[in-house]
């Protein structure tokens, strides 16, 4: 009998050995997949966290690109608004109705002299007044380059200069004296509109890509 106990007591305690290290085994692997657990999650918040900040960095880049886009709409809508367009339709309308200045130098058809001195009293001078104040308080929307810069001054001196022709009466401003005049600016016209036609096709660009925003 005494020799089965000592059996007994050393399968016993085989039995619990074993009871303990599976009761380790099972902690450890509750640590491990603990530990996994929350590197997962961890991970998680930092992908959250990370993707959180590239939409708001994303938002933030077309914010500023809406902006930009609404500052250079704005501009180019006052470019257009306060200065090439009120130039280049008074500068078509002088066009226009150029023909009928010329008109008053043909000294047999007296009618015809007074319809030209009229126009050129209350329509051309004052058409030529009203660029000169566009170009005056506007000119620094006119984002000037050489060329344009010579036509405009080129065209101030000749409006300067037949105006006081006219408040001195002198005649023949268009024939015979045309040479006290300083040279009309022909490129003149032709820089303002293509000025005006190039900045209207870049605000209508803009504007359909804003919309889209």
């Amino acid at each position: 009998m005494p020799r089965k106990s000592v059996y007994i007591s050393k399968e016993e305690s085989y039995l619990n050995k074993m009871e303990m290290t599976l009761k380790e085994e099972i902690i450890k692997i509750l640590i491990d997949k603990l530990a996994v657990g929350g590197l997962l999650l961890l991970a998680g918040f930092i992908i959250n966290k990370a993707i959180e900040k590239f939409k708001s960095a994303e938002a933030l880049k077309n914010e500023i690109a809406k902006q930009r886009f609404a500052t250079r709409l704005q501009l180019l809508e006052r470019q257009l608004a306060d200065f090439y367009w009120p130039i280049y339709l008074r500068l078509e309308k002088d066009n226009v109705i150029w023909k009928r200045i010329l008109d008053q130098e043909i000294e047999d058809n007296d009618s015809l002299k007074k319809i030209g001195e009229f126009i050129e009293k209350d329509i051309i001078i004052p058409n030529h007044e009203e660029i000169i104040d566009i170009i005056e308080s506007k000119i620094h929307l006119a984002q000037l380059d050489e060329d344009l810069s010579e036509s405009l001054f080129l065209y101030i001196n000749h409006v300067a200069v037949y105006k006081a022709a006219k408040a001195a009466n002198l005649s023949g401003l268009h024939s015979t004296q045309r040479d006290l005049l300083p040279p009309w600016p022909k490129k003149l016209y032709p820089e303002i509109a293509k000025r005006t036609q190039a900045l209207q096709d870049e605000y209508n660009n803009l504007l359909a890509r804003y919309k889209n925003f």
